[in-house]
């Protein structure tokens, strides 16, 4: 006696494989569509850092006697989300020319300087020619060489100069 066996042929079980995954794709495409009330539009920004203005308060002492940070601060909470303010104390040692450098490769368009050390940063900073686009003011009786001395309505106040 002989037994014959069959071959069964893979296509009907290789057909049911593919009918499976394309009845799964496609509820995976109806179930993760957007639908008609999310229209595809721009995200939301999740900060204004990098649209807003910046002003960056350099500091070469930890205590601030004439409260610059504090109106720079003011001034930022009152102009809602279209300044930002941001406080940077000049390292020991640290290069500053490079470091006032740092502020204006963060974008920074106003860099408010306090203490001799930040103010002889960014007088050797304004030595080394105008900054486009930056504008940098001093707390201080005297001002950098190459800025100008706008009025100031008390002592203490900033010095405002131009750069570019």
């Amino acid at each position: 006696m002989r037994f014959h066996l069959r071959r069964r042929r893979p296509w009907p079980a290789l057909g049911a494989v593919a009918l499976a995954v394309a009845v799964v794709a496609g509820a995976l495409v109806w179930f993760l569509k957007p639908g008609p009330d999310t229209a595809f539009r721009a995200p939301e920004p999740v900060s204004h850092v990098d649209t807003a203005t910046r002003t960056c308060f350099l500091s070469s002492v930890d205590a601030d006697p004439t409260g610059t940070w504090e109106r720079l601060r003011e001034t930022a909470e009152a102009s809602g989300s279209h300044l930002v303010v941001q406080r940077y104390q000049l390292p020991a040692g640290a290069d500053p020319v490079a470091y006032v450098n740092t502020l204006v490769q963060l974008r920074c368009s106003t860099v408010v300087a306090t203490g001799s050390a930040a103010r002889s940063a960014v007088a050797s900073r304004l030595a080394d020619g105008p900054v486009p686009n930056v504008r940098f003011e001093v707390v201080d009786e005297r001002r950098p060489r190459g800025a100008t001395r706008e009025a100031a309505s008390t002592p203490g106040s900033p010095s405002a100069g131009s750069a570019g």
